[in-house]
């Protein structure tokens, strides 16, 4: 219950920064996606953002939802896997280029995060 929160105050913490600058947020994509550790680091944060999530949706009063997002966590690391690291690099680069949607992203991320704060301790 206390992992999923904390999942939640996350999201709130790099939304907010996605609301406070989106440029910085872009650079901030392109500088990581030049990193050695990217692709391994996003993989095994989702697979265990993943396990989080489905591990504990049951001290939820969402399970459901919980179990679903967990699922969509573990898809994503698995597709990163199956797409490779080249591709995963060129997708990083270019989703940097969309920085108009990261304000109001942010702001849809504020919520969602503290629907997950709220679901997860309530």
């Amino acid at each position: 219950m206390y992992a999923i929160a904390a999942i939640g105050l996350l999201t709130i913490i790099l939304s907010t920064m996605m609301i406070a600058s989106p440029a910085a947020w872009s650079r901030g994509i392109v500088r990581f996606a030049e990193k050695p550790y990217f692709h391994i680091f996003e993989i095994t944060s989702r697979i265990l953002l993943a396990g989080v999530m489905i591990f504990c949706a049951g001290q939820t009063n969402f399970p459901l939802f919980f179990r679903s997002i967990g699922g969509v966590f573990l898809f994503a690391g698995l597709f990163l896997i199956i797409i490779g690291e080249k591709r995963h690099r060129a997708f990083a680069a270019k989703s940097a280029t969309f920085n108009k949607l990261f304000r109001p992203a942010g702001f849809a991320g504020v919520v969602f995060g503290s629907f997950i704060i709220f679901a997860a301790t309530a």
